[in-house]
């Protein structure tokens, strides 16, 4: 575990440089218009890049991404109103369900 201590660890100290310096960025696994609308939202509401990553990692990369997420999110509740980044969150997540039924309806209607 100690591997991704540090991983953890690098990745917050990561953050926080890069939130001082006024680029700071989301490591998250998108996909679909759903990633699309989580991107958009970050950039437009938060000025914050996602950095889109794939689900084939090792554990030293995905501790030093939640150690990454966890700075920028704090940052972006700091600045922007506590619940700020959950907030996009849930909304991200309404869309994604919203899709999902609508898929749902319109498959059954051609089934």
């Amino acid at each position: 575990m100690e591997a991704e201590t540090d991983a953890y660890k690098q990745g917050k100290r990561q953050s926080e440089l890069d939130v001082a310096q006024g680029c700071p960025r989301l490591y998250w696994g998108t996909r679909g218009s759903w990633g699309e609308l989580l991107t958009r939202l970050m950039a437009e509401r938060f000025q914050v890049t996602v950095q889109h990553v794939g689900c084939i990692s090792t554990e030293s990369q995905r501790a030093y991404e939640r150690g990454y997420n966890k700075i920028t999110s704090e940052y972006i509740d700091r600045t922007f109103g506590e619940g700020a980044f959950q907030e996009v969150m849930d909304e991200v997540t309404r869309y994604r369900e919203e899709s999902y039924r609508q898929y749902l309806q319109d498959r059954d209607k051609n089934e």
